[in-house]
């Protein structure tokens, strides 16, 4: 579990007791695990909060750098590439589809998947499943394309990963 032992002092910074209770609730929801913005701001509107107080407890939770989306992109991202062996169309999908702003993926993603090798996790990734004897058949192969694109790899990624296994596979 997390510690925000600041909660107190971000608390202390406002007036009326509607807004402590929701730097509460917003502290809570927060204590059990990383939200992004989009999904705490959701989360807080189910609680009843209305808009105005959600916006100015937003506002409190970031200068005390308790929601940093940013961070949450970075690991996410690192998640998805190293165990999901996801390729980068599949990695932008699903940070959407997490709530992450598509301008902020946009300013960060390449950054988080500058020490990925996407060629290599699409061999990993075949390996894994098991599909190196189907990519000899064009019939199979065309449906290990697919899947693979569904993974999120490029043709240029897919193409390595067929040349270079079956290289492998032909000096055995």
């Amino acid at each position: 579990m997390k510690d925000y032992k600041d909660s107190e002092n971000i608390e202390s910074g406002f007036e009326d007791r509607s807004a402590k209770d929701i730097m509460t609730a917003a502290s809570n929801i927060l204590v059990f695990a990383d939200n992004t913005e989009k999904s705490l701001r959701d989360k807080l509107r189910n609680r009843g909060f209305d808009d105005d107080a959600i916006n100015e407890a937003v506002i409190k939770l970031k200068e005390a750098g308790l929601i940093n989306d940013a961070r949450l992109i970075r690991s996410y991202t690192e998640y998805l590439a190293d165990k999901k062996l996801y390729g980068r169309g599949r990695i932008k999908l699903e940070l959407q589809k997490k709530g992450f702003d598509r301008e902020l993926i946009g300013e960060n993603f390449e950054d988080c998947v500058s020490n990925v090798d996407f060629k290599e996790n699409c061999i990993k990734l075949i390996r894994k499943k098991n599909l190196i004897k189907k990519i000899r058949d064009s019939k199979t192969a065309q449906k290990v394309n697919a899947a693979l694109a569904r993974y999120g790899y490029g043709y240029a990624e897919i193409k390595y990963a067929y040349t270079r296994l079956l290289e492998e596979n032909e000096e055995e």
